[in-house]
């Protein structure tokens, strides 16, 4: 059964909060919120490029910037709240805008969406860094809530000036 415009318009609505909803806790660092959001199985990578055309495809193969499988969030999270992290203290602030967010695919429980994300971060460190990101998320959909079960954040520079973690990509 084909969903109907305003079904297919309230699914993309409740994505896009989930989106926001996402963005807003890493920059506030409302961090157990943020890993409440992922699946218990969740996947989080960010691939290297292989070339100026192609990213890495397999994160179990091939060199990642971020592979974090199986709740790994939670654990990086813990490392660079409680200043264990060297390349995270002091932690920056961020600002995360996502838009021209797309359900690709919409298998009622299942969701397949990519979006596209400006990351401002200001480290005092190294100053302010800017960084486009596109965005590809599996939802799935429990108990009538999006959770995140996997999220590719793909950087679109080739060369990374500073370090890169969960909260700035």
């Amino acid at each position: 059964m084909t969903a109907t415009i305003e079904q297919q318009y309230q699914r993309f609505l409740q994505v896009n909060a989930l989106l926001a909803e996402e963005a807003d806790h890493i920059d506030r660092r409302r961090w157990r919120e943020w890993v409440d959001m992922y699946t218990e199985d969740s996947v989080f990578w960010v691939p290297a490029w292989r070339n100026e055309d192609e990213t890495t495809q397999d994160p179990k193969r091939e060199i990642s910037l971020i592979y974090l499988p199986q709740r790994g969030i939670e654990d990086r999270v813990f490392r660079f709240s409680s200043g264990d992290s060297y390349a995270s203290t002091p932690l920056p602030t961020t600002c995360h805008t996502v838009g021209s967010v797309r359900v690709v695919e919409d298998q009622g429980g299942e969701l397949r969406v990519l979006a596209k994300a400006t990351v401002v971060t200001m480290d005092p460190r190294t100053g302010v860094t800017t960084r486009g990101v596109w965005y590809d998320y599996r939802l799935l959909e429990r108990d009538g809530r999006l959770l995140i079960a996997a999220k590719t954040a793909t950087l679109l520079e080739t060369v990374i000036d500073g370090t890169v973690d969960v909260y700035n990509v």
